[in-house]
């Protein structure tokens, strides 16, 4: 049975990737506490593997928005809340400016308090996500 608190953690992380989903990445940190942390798997093995500040992600969303002009087709496939935590997944998936498609299953371990995301941890393949966000462009 959902809780309230279920209900709100679940309406926050909808929200926030339905910005996502929208293209509005600025808008999604509206859903962000000022001090939220955000880490990517991968830490150490990729530039974007690790902890991340908010100038790290800015960086990110401009890098992905370049490459990707066409925007993500994020599809969610589920988001099951226990209090204030959220796992949610999902398949992101695009064309890159090269005509190389992007594909990617990811999973996202969420933390809500006071209806704001204050922890999210990104789970992803990397060795996709590195090659594609961050490798050579195909001629």
């Amino acid at each position: 049975m959902l809780t309230i608190n279920d209900m709100e953690t679940k309406q926050t992380v909808q929200h926030y990737f339905d910005a996502i989903i929208a293209g509005k990445f600025e808008e999604a940190q509206q859903w962000k506490a000022p001090d939220e942390k955000h880490w990517i798997s991968g830490e150490g093995s990729w530039p974007f593997g690790g902890w991340q500040t908010a100038d790290r992600m800015a960086r990110i969303h401009e890098t992905i928005r370049s490459r990707f002009p066409k925007g993500l087709q994020i599809t969610i496939n589920s988001i099951l809340t226990e209090g204030e935590h959220a796992a949610v997944h999902l398949r992101n998936y695009t064309e890159r400016i090269d005509g190389r498609i992007y594909d990617n299953q990811i999973v996202f371990l969420m933390r809500v308090k006071n209806g704001l995301i204050v922890e999210e941890k990104e789970f992803l393949d990397t060795i996709l996500v590195n090659e594609l966000v961050c490798g050579k462009l195909d001629e």
